[in-house]
């Protein structure tokens, strides 16, 4: 079983967790649905990205990192946040990824994630309109890419460490689930959406 296999199967559980928390499915998704996962993937991916980028250097592993968290504040701008807004929201703190197998364990959760945005932009934009979905609309071949992580965790990761790798990417998911709860209580969802006037 390839490292790339391994992962998917032992995060399975943990990553329908999360889809199923998200709540992106056709007739689901509400302007205030939408502004709230934006505010949180925010909140969550900038800490992360930054904690991400210091491993990768410091490990000189041969992966750029296309980093959300520029997307992601462009959409919020897009719906009307302004930057003191955006930039009194909550942060999560940053996770522990200075370990090998924990920074391909996180890199997963993070490169995989980019699969099923296309997917969610088209949602978004068949129930929202012309809503602002940089972040989820995805660059070139995400599969691709996705495939190429694969050949890349597998030449840098040694075999006795996969398990390692597998609880940090499950870490991941449990981390982002629990990060969505608090930023449900915590997020203020009264700004307003600009492009919702424009449909």
């Amino acid at each position: 079983m390839t490292l790339l296999a391994r992962l998917r199967t032992d995060t399975r559980a943990a990553h329908r967790a999360l889809e199923d928390d998200l709540g992106f499915l056709p007739g689901t998704i509400t302007p205030a649905r939408y502004e709230s996962v934006l505010s949180a993937f925010l909140g969550f991916h900038e800490p992360l990205e930054e904690a991400l980028t210091a491993s990768i250097t410091a490990h000189a592993l041969p992966w750029e990192l296309t980093a959300g968290e520029g997307r992601l504040t462009a959409d919020l701008r897009a719906l009307g946040w302004s930057p003191e807004r955006i930039a009194s929201l909550p942060r999560s703190s940053a996770p522990d990824v200075p370990p090998l197998p924990a920074l391909i364990g996180t890199l997963y959760v993070v490169e995989g994630a980019k699969l099923g945005g296309r997917v969610i932009t088209r949602w978004v934009r068949d129930e929202l309109g012309p809503a602002p979905v940089s972040f989820f609309a995805a660059d070139g071949d995400a599969r691709r890419g996705f495939r190429r992580f694969g050949v890349m965790a597998e030449a840098v990761l040694p075999a006795r460490d996969a398990t390692a790798a597998c609880e940090a990417a499950n870490r991941c998911f449990a981390r982002f689930q629990e990060w969505l709860a608090i930023s449900r209580d915590v997020n203020d969802l009264k700004a307003p959406i600009s492009w919702e006037a424009r449909r």
